[in-house]
């Protein structure tokens, strides 16, 4: 096994507990279908989290309409986004979510809640 597969083995071992600890991609996308329509939630451009680049963040704003959200989170599905200091990374169901400005760390996304607003912890 040479190198290379070692430590994207290890990332990839990482990303999964790191998403078994807060909202990933997937869960965000089914909490936003299930919310009514008119609800507002403080999140928008997504971009690749500058913590851990394999993971996927949007930056706390002004409140959006969550089917803007929604739409947002499934373009993000799929896409290849490029980390703060190089790398492409492919977003997918599976990938934790953050709330953090572009090029900042910031919090882990915990939950949404029936009003748009945000549960959010601390990294470990």
């Amino acid at each position: 096994m040479n190198l290379q597969a070692m430590v994207d083995g290890m990332s990839e071992q990482w990303m999964k507990e790191r998403a078994e600890t807060q909202m990933t991609l997937g869960a965000m996308i089914a909490r936003l279908e299930s919310l009514p329509n008119g609800v507002m939630v403080p999140l928008s451009n997504s971009h690749s989290y500058r913590g851990y680049y394999s993971d996927l963040s949007f930056e706390p704003t002004a409140p959006v309409a969550a089917k803007h959200l929604l739409e947002e989170c499934k373009d993000s599905m799929g896409a290849c986004f490029h980390g703060w200091k190089g790398g492409d990374y492919y977003m997918h169901a599976g990938v934790p979510v953050w709330v953090a400005d572009r090029g900042s760390c910031g919090l882990k996304l915990m939950a949404i809640n029936d009003d748009g607003s945000l549960i959010t912890a601390e990294d470990d």
